[in-house]
C-alpha cells in the first residue's frame, strides 16, 4: 500500500471519527466525510463499501488497541484482582482521553448488524474474552466469591463504566452527573471489592523507621503504579 493510499484512508477515518462524534452517525453523510477528508466519493468506495463499514473499523480498531495494551500491562501483575482493576481502569483512561471515540461509543449505536441480527464486533469480542479469562483466574484462585457469575459480572462492570461516563457527557441542569473521572474509578473500586473474596496477606510486624526494605505500599500506591503502567501501555493509534 502506497503512502498516498494510507494517507487517504487515514484522512477518511479521521474525518469520519470527528464528524460521527460531533454530529452523530445518522446525521453524517458520506459526502460530508469525503469533503472533510478532502477526497472523492470514488476514493471512499476504494476502501469502504458503506458508512457502516467505516464506523466499524474505527470502533473495532480502538478495541484492538485496548486489548493489546491490556495484555502488555498485566504481564507484570501477579494478582488476578489487580489485573482486573488495571484492565478496567485502562478502559476508563481510553474513554477519558479519546473524547471522539467516547462520544461515538457511548452516544451512538455501535453494535454490528449482520443478516438481520445484532452481533458484537470481533475486536470487542476479543476484549471480552480477555476480561473473562481474568475473571476465571480470579475465581480459580479464590479471589472471587463463588456465587458470582463471571459473565454477569463482566457485563455489570463494563456497563457501569459506560453508564457513568455516558452520563458525564449529557450532564446538565436537567440531568445531574457532576462527578469526576476519579470518582468513576473510586466507584469501580467499590464494585469490584463487593464481589471479591480475598484479603491482603499480612506483612508481619512493622519495621524500624527508615528501614526501606520494610516499607509496606498502600492501596493508593498500587493504584498509582498500575495507572502508570496503563498510561505507558496505551499508545495512541493512527485512529486518534
Amino acid at each position: 500500500m502506497s503512502h498516498e493510499e494510507r494517507s487517504s484512508r487515514g484522512r477518511l477515518r479521521a474525518a469520519a471519527k470527528r464528524l460521527f462524534a460531533e454530529r452523530g452517525y445518522e446525521a453524517t453523510a458520506i459526502s460530508d466525510i469525503t469533503r472533510a477528508a478532502k477526497t472523492s466519493h470514488s476514493q471512499f468506495l476504494k476502501y469502504y463499501s458503506s458508512k457502516e463499514e467505516l464506523r466499524t473499523e474505527i470502533v473495532e480498531g480502538k478495541w484492538a488497541e485496548l486489548s493489546r495494551s491490556v495484555i502488555l500491562a498485566i504481564c507484570s501483575v501477579p494478582s488476578p484482582t489487580e489485573k482486573l482493576k488495571l484492565a478496567l481502569n485502562m478502559l476508563i483512561s481510553l474513554l477519558e482521553n479519546d473524547t471522539e471515540f467516547r462520544a461515538i461509543l457511548l452516544l451512538e449505536q455501535t453494535a454490528v448488524r449482520e443478516r438481520g441480527g445484532v452481533i458484537a464486533g470481533d475486536e470487542f469480542g476479543e476484549l471480552v474474552a480477555l476480561l473473562d479469562d481474568i475473571f476465571r483466574e480470579m475465581k480459580d484462585s479464590g479471589e472471587l466469591q463463588a456465587k458470582v457469575d463471571v459473565q454477569a459480572l463482566r457485563s455489570a462492570l463494563i456497563g457501569s463504566i459506560e453508564g457513568m461516563m455516558r452520563d458525564q457527557l449529557i450532564a446538565g441542569s436537567k440531568f445531574p452527573a457532576n462527578y469526576s473521572v476519579e470518582q468513576v474509578r473510586s466507584t469501580l473500586e467499590i464494585l469490584i471489592a463487593s464481589v471479591c473474596d480475598v484479603q491482603r496477606p499480612s506483612m508481619g510486624p512493622e519495621r524500624r523507621a527508615g528501614d526501606r526494605i520494610g516499607v509496606v505500599p498502600t492501596e493508593d500506591d498500587w493504584i498509582r503504579y498500575y495507572l502508570k503502567l496503563a498510561d505507558r501501555a496505551l499508545i495512541p493509534s493512527d485512529l486518534s
